[in-house]
């Protein structure tokens, strides 16, 4: 594993086999299902391995369980299929093998019965690590956690942004339902449009022609908080591909934005920048007090987007969350120092954990180098926006306001 998501390392996979194209959706389905319920499909095999066995062969163990569990496919018909590619592959005594595991599985899995210790019986039920399911249960108490898993778990939902200044939300809500997709509004903004799937968009010209584009409502927010003005030079400090840097340029063409990504090849994805910068936020290669506004969208432990991207709840750990706080307060300051007096810095992660949000927030409020505004006005109350995927539905997301006096 290099790190990659998913759905990065997928697409790659059908850019060099376009014969799998059409099968995509279901490989995807497959694949992301089987990262999601990987602890519970070890759990159900844990009473019928008691020897170790090769990767590739608990893959396809994983596999075929997880189609007839949670994907109800003919058990008989799934596990024929998952025997006869192990004889084919590994030969005859791995086929028997196979065979037997799977047919053990598959008729005494509803006799199982679950821990009784309720941390370790959430984590196999719901499949997250023990760590997680501890701290969301401290944090939120059994009934809103459960809620909280049960929607992580969930086939993920994507919004899209429209981009009014090229096209009406009728004329796409037109294109979409030519496409059979069906559609619902965003919450909070005109511009968020939330679709039952996306598979269909991804070859279309609304898409391609950049009259839409694939964010996350939540995601969205951020570039509204920060609301560059017109001549105003700003920053997007960790712009990736350049999703909230075109948001913020979309109908703006006198504002004056940098992109800067640590990754060369993220960059070459931007489209609304005036200069493109590889650098890194905490040894910047700008001046001091030279930008209006800046946009961190800081890198985090992603714990927010674990709907879409379920690998993350395995790579994560608990350590993790207090180290990227303190890295993320190290980059407000360092950024702090390139923006105006009377200037404002848009914070925001993709998590909803106190560590990652309001105690970065707090501890540079009481530092005094920078003041707390509200993010939203107008669209919301409150000193900064925190986004629990239970209670919104969106992506777990934290944004706060705070300017240089």
């Amino acid at each position: 594993m290099d790190g990659s998501h998913l759905d990065d390392t997928l697409n790659e996979l059908f850019s060099s086999i376009p014969a799998l194209e059409p099968r995509k959706p279901l490989i995807y389905e497959i694949t992301s299902g089987v990262i999601r319920k990987k602890l519970y499909l070890d759990w159900v095999l844990s009473h019928f391995v008691k020897r170790s066995i090769d990767r590739d062969v608990r893959f396809l163990l994983w596999m075929t369980l997880y189609q007839v569990f949670f994907m109800r496919k003919a058990a008989y018909h799934v596990a024929d299929e998952a025997v006869d590619y192990a004889k084919r592959e590994k030969g005859r005594h791995v086929a028997n093998f196979v065979n037997a595991v799977l047919r053990r599985s598959i008729r005494e899995r509803a006799d199982l019965a679950l821990p009784v210790d309720p941390v370790t019986r959430l984590s196999v039920e719901q499949s997250f690590p023990p760590w997680l399911v501890r701290r969301w249960l401290e944090r939120f108490g059994p009934e809103r956690a459960h809620e909280l898993f049960g929607l992580l778990n969930r086939t993920p939902e994507f919004c899209l942004r429209i981009d009014p200044h090229r096209i009406s939300r009728e004329e796409v809500e037109a294109g979409l339902a030519r496409m059979g997709i069906k559609t619902r509004s965003g919450r909070f903004l005109e511009s968020a449009m939330y679709v039952d799937r996306v598979g269909p968009l991804l070859t279309d010209d609304l898409l391609k022609g950049h009259f839409v584009h694939i964010q996350d409502e939540s995601s969205q927010l951020a570039s509204v908080a920060l609301a560059p003005q017109p001549h105003e030079r700003t920053l997007d400090a960790c712009a990736g591909r350049g999703t909230k840097t075109d948001q913020m340029a979309e109908g703006n063409p006198r504002v004056r934005i940098v992109a800067m990504d640590l990754e060369r090849r993220k960059l070459l994805s931007v489209r609304g920048a005036e200069s493109l910068i590889q650098g890194d936020v905490l040894k910047n290669p700008f001046k001091n007090e030279v930008f209006d506004s800046i946009l961190l969208d800081a890198p985090c432990s992603s714990l927010g987007i674990i709907r879409k991207h379920p690998e993350i709840r395995w790579r994560r750990r608990e350590a993790d969350i207090a180290r990227h706080g303190a890295f993320q307060r190290e980059m407000i300051e360092a950024l702090s120092r390139n923006l105006k007096s009377g200037g404002r810095l848009v914070y925001s992660v993709c998590s909803f954990e106190p560590e990652e949000t309001v105690d970065v927030v707090d501890a540079v409020t009481k530092a005094g180098t920078m003041k707390l505004q509200d993010p939203l006005p107008g669209l919301l109350d409150g000193p900064y926006f925190l986004s629990l995927p239970h209670v919104t539905g969106m992506d777990g997301f934290f944004i706060a306001c705070l300017r240089k006096p």
